[in-house]
């Protein structure tokens, strides 16, 4: 399953958005609701909390890229 960046915010409005720091790394279990990285848009630092429960397959954006909302994240093996 491919976790996609949340819509938190309108490019147009506040621009892109960078990851400053992953907490999660390939092979890690992941809980429902549990924040897997961290972003900044417009000077503010948003935690992303992941919505599925699972192990992290991969990280799809390094640190310091710039992502817009709707843009893949991560990569998750779903656990029901």
């Amino acid at each position: 399953m491919i976790i996609k960046v949340p819509e938190l915010w309108k490019v147009e409005d506040l621009g892109k958005a960078i990851v400053t720091q992953w907490y999660v790394a390939p092979g890690d279990k992941i809980k429902e609701d549990m924040p897997v990285c961290q972003i900044m848009a417009a000077k503010v630092t948003i935690e992303v909390n992941i919505p599925v429960k699972g192990t992290v397959v991969k990280l799809l954006q390094e640190v310091n890229n710039e992502i817009s909302p709707g843009d893949d994240l991560l990569e998750v093996n779903e656990e029901k």
